[in-house]
């Protein structure tokens, strides 16, 4: 028995239990809140709740896209940890996903009319709170992303503190907002949302001040931004094309092909350069 690998062993491992935890209650916590807090009665609090499930598994494609590239990231992170240009390669990585992961926001959401035919029509009311999980999600991708540098760096105790505080946040804003009528079932979105940018953004900075990693942060918000601004076009857009759903798919796939044109010209050097490291590796 080695005393000295035992404690460095529990020294690296005991704080990501507290990051499993703390992913648990950002994950599942919403519904049972919304159950408990929302001012209605429990039947309709339950109604409520089910309306918010039943639109939360549309963004779970978003979900389940970042949990993929976590499983498949983290070995390649620690695979290419000895790697004289090991830093480079994991910003790439960051920039590819930011990039992926608009499209995935922006083609669920061009498409909305369509995928939710797969809701029962009682809980369709309920798609307004899609926008904000996939962003919350898409978040929770670049966490992962960021938050690799405690890990290699043997700082563990960094993604504890991070994952609380993200839990405070889901655990403060949800008991605030679900509590106002105004907000009432959006209040898990718009915690689950603050939350990921939270953890992003901490592990971000935490990182640049003990293994910086030069991320391309302008790029990675403006792949975002603009992803937003074309739903944003695809809603303004909307009346123009009343009861027409095929008329409106069509101006849809118009703006998704307006926003890949956009992203070719902005990155069409660096996508270049990306397909000819991978075949020189």
């Amino acid at each position: 028995f080695d005393r000295l690998l035992w404690r460095r062993m529990i020294l690296y491992a005991l704080p990501l239990v507290i990051v499993g935890i703390a992913a648990v209650v950002n994950q599942l916590i919403g519904i049972p809140m919304l159950i408990e807090f929302l001012p209605g009665s429990i039947e309709e609090n339950h109604d409520q709740a089910g309306i918010y499930s039943a639109a939360a598994k549309i963004a779970v494609l978003m979900n389940l896209f970042t949990q993929a590239f976590n499983y498949a990231a983290e070995p390649f992170f620690f695979r290419n940890a000895e790697r004289s240009d090991s830093k480079y390669i994991y910003a790439q990585v960051g920039q590819a996903f930011a990039i992926v992961g608009s499209l995935v926001f922006l083609g669920i959401m061009l498409y909305l009319d369509i995928i939710q035919f797969f809701l029962g029509k009682d809980f369709r009311t309920g798609l307004g709170v899609v926008p904000l999980l996939l962003l919350a999600y898409l978040f929770l991708g670049l966490y992962y992303n960021f938050s690799i540098w405690y890990k290699l760096a043997d700082r563990t105790i960094f993604g504890a503190y991070i994952a609380t505080g993200g839990a405070i946040i889901t655990l403060g804003l949800n008991i605030l907002l679900i509590q106002n009528p105004v907000v009432a079932y959006y209040g898990p979105a718009w915690a689950a949302l603050a939350c990921y940018f939270f953890m992003a953004m901490a592990s971000y900075w935490t990182g640049q001040r003990h293994y910086p990693i030069h991320y391309p942060m302008q790029k990675i918000f403006t792949y975002i931004l603009l992803a937003v601004i074309a739903y944003g076009l695809s809603l303004w857009t909307k009346p123009m094309y009343q009861d027409h759903i095929w008329l409106k798919m069509l101006g849809n796939t118009g703006i998704l092909l307006l926003y890949l044109f956009g992203l070719f010209q902005l990155e069409k050097k660096w996508a270049m350069r990306v397909l000819q490291s991978f075949k020189r590796s």
